[in-house]
């Protein structure tokens, strides 16, 4: 069983929103989202610097980058 702590966060309506949408888009919980969520975050804080860019392809190999920093 996995060890786990209980967290209330405040959220803007719309924040929240978008974390529903989120896990309904991939059939899972506001909770596993959300754990998805920061995983991902400090997968990219790990590895992104300030001037580095992030590539999607997509599956018909068309790219879009996302800039983190200023």
């Amino acid at each position: 069983m996995l060890d786990t702590v209980q967290v209330t966060a405040n959220l803007s309506r719309e924040v929240f929103e978008q974390l529903k949408s989120l896990a309904a888009r991939r059939g899972i919980d506001a909770n596993t989202a959300l754990a998805q969520a920061i995983g991902t975050e400090a997968l990219l804080a790990d590895n992104v610097g300030p001037d580095d860019q992030v590539l999607i392809r997509k599956p018909d190999n068309r790219v879009s980058k996302v800039n983190f920093g200023s």
